[in-house]
C-alpha cells in the first residue's frame, strides 16, 4: 500500500501481558519492534505491586518519565500498558472496558473504506493506479463490507490524477456517501490551494494533511472552504492552543496509542469539544486487540461523530480466537469482559517467529523508487 512517505507491506506489533497475583491477565497490543520492548522492558519495575484497576495511578507514573526529552517510556507504551490494565479491570469486575469508560453510547461502530494505490503484491494482487483502478477497488470495498465512507490515501500519484480520483468516487458514490481525502502532508502550499477548492465541489467531508504544520494548514484553511483534519501536526496536548490561534484545522484525530491510551483520548474529547472542534479517529494498522480498544473508546466518546479508520479490511490475518467482520461498514462492539477479545496462541507463536526471522516492517522506503525522498512537497 502505497503513501507519501513509503510503502506499507505489513504490520509490526508488539503485545503485552500484564499479570496479576489472583491469576487474571490482561493484553495490551500497541507499535511494534525493537524500541518498544525495550521500553517496556524499562517500564516493568516500576508497575509491579501496583493495582491495575487504578488506570490512571498507572499512566500518571509512567508519564513521569517523559518530563525529559530522553524520555524512557514513550507515550505509545503507555497506551499499550493502560490497555492491559483496563482489559484485567474489565475480566475482574466481569464488564467490558466501554462500561468501565462511562457507558457505550452505541454499538455498532462505523468505519471509512480505507483506499489506497497499491503495488501488486508477490501473488499478483494489487496494482491500483490510476482513478479507474481506485474506483473498482472501492466498489468492491464497499459490495463486500457495506462502507458509507471512503477515505483516499494521496500524495503518491500527480495531484492532478489523484483529483480525477475524487471525481470519480464522488459521481459513483453521491451524496450520502462521505469522501476525505489525506495526501500526508506531501503536497505543498500552493498546490494545495490550488487543488483542494475543486476537490471541495465534490463535498468532501474533509481534507486532512493536505501540507505540512500548523502554518502551512492554516494558510491553507484560510484560503480553501473545506475543513481540515490533523493526525500530523496536531498529535499532543500542548499543540492545540496553536492549532485554534492559528485557526489551522477543524478535526482532530484521536489515536489510542499515540495519544497515550484512554484516558487522555478521553480528555482529548472533551478539549476538542471545548473549542469546538471535531473528533474521528486515526487508524495504523491495528491487529485485533488494538482493534477492540478502538471500538470501546469511540463507543464511550459520544462527540466523535466521523466514521474511524482502519486497515482491517487489507490485512491478511490476525491474532484474535474471533477476527472483526464488518456489517453495513461497521464493527460490533465486544460485549465479553476487559477488551472481550482472545488470543489466538498459534497465530501469536507464528507471527513472533516470523518476526524473529524477517524482523520490522519498514514503511518509510519504497523500493520501486531508490532515488524518492519520502515526503518532499514538490508537487
Amino acid at each position: 500500500m502505497r503513501w507519501s512517505m513509503g510503502v506499507e507491506i505489513g504490520t509490526t506489533r508488539t503485545l503485552i501481558r500484564l499479570k496479576t497475583d489472583e491469576g487474571l491477565e490482561g493484553i495490551g497490543e500497541t507499535y511494534g519492534g525493537e524500541p518498544t520492548g525495550r521500553a517496556v522492558e524499562f517500564a516493568k519495575p516500576f508497575l509491579i505491586g501496583m493495582d491495575p484497576t487504578e488506570a490512571r495511578l498507572v499512566v500518571n507514573k509512567l508519564q513521569s518519565f517523559r518530563v525529559s526529552y530522553e524520555s524512557n517510556i514513550p507515550l505509545y507504551v503507555v497506551a499499550g500498558i493502560e490497555m492491559a490494565c483496563w482489559d484485567v479491570a474489565g475480566k475482574m469486575w466481569g464488564r467490558p472496558v466501554a462500561s468501565l469508560l462511562g457507558g457505550a453510547t452505541r454499538t455498532e461502530i462505523p468505519f471509512a473504506a480505507y483506499l489506497f494505490y497499491r503495488y501488486k503484491n508477490e501473488n499478483g494482487i494489487g496494482g491500483e493506479d490510476s482513478a479507474e483502478a481506485i474506483l473498482d477497488r472501492c466498489e468492491a470495498l464497499v459490495e463486500r463490507h457495506g462502507f458509507k465512507v471512503v477515505k483516499l490515501k494521496g500524495g503518491v500519484l500527480p495531484p492532478q490524477e489523484e483529483l480525477r480520483t475524487i471525481k470519480l468516487l464522488r459521481e459513483r458514490f453521491p451524496e450520502p456517501c462521505l469522501l476525505r481525502f489525506d495526501p500526508n502532508a506531501a503536497w505543498s502550499v500552493e498546490t494545495s490551494v490550488r487543488l483542494l477548492p475543486r476537490m471541495a465541489e465534490y463535498d468532501l467531508e474533509y481534507g486532512e494533511d493536505p501540507t505540512w504544520n500548523l502554518e502551512g494548514m492554516s494558510l491553507v484553511r484560510r484560503d480553501v472552504p473545506l475543513p481540515l483534519a490533523t493526525n500530523m501536526c496536531v498529535i499532543s496536548f500542548d499543540q492545540i492552543p496553536s492549532a485554534v490561534r492559528l485557526r489551522a484545522i477543524d478535526i482532530i484525530l484521536a489515536d489510542v496509542h499515540y495519544w497515550g491510551g484512554f484516558l487522555n483520548n478521553l480528555r482529548l474529547g472533551a478539549v476538542c469539544e471545548t473549542f469546538q472542534l471535531g473528533l474521528g479517529m486515526h487508524s495504523d494498522r491495528e491487529l485485533g486487540v488494538s482493534t477492540a480498544a478502538m471500538l470501546h473508546l469511540a463507543a464511550a466518546m459520544p462527540y466523535m461523530v466521523h466514521a474511524a479508520d482502519s486497515h482491517y479490511h487489507d490485512q491478511v490475518d490476525d491474532i484474535i480466537t474471533e477476527p472483526f467482520r464488518y456489517h453495513d461498514g461497521c464493527f460490533r462492539l465486544p460485549d465479553g469482559p476487559g477488551l472481550g477479545v482472545t488470543l489466538d496462541e498459534g497465530k501469536v507463536e507464528k507471527y513472533h517467529r516470523y518476526y524473529l526471522e524477517k524482523g520490522s516492517v519498514i514503511e518509510f522506503l519504497d523500493p520501486y523508487r531508490p532515488s524518492w525522498i519520502p515526503n518532499l512537497p514538490i508537487f
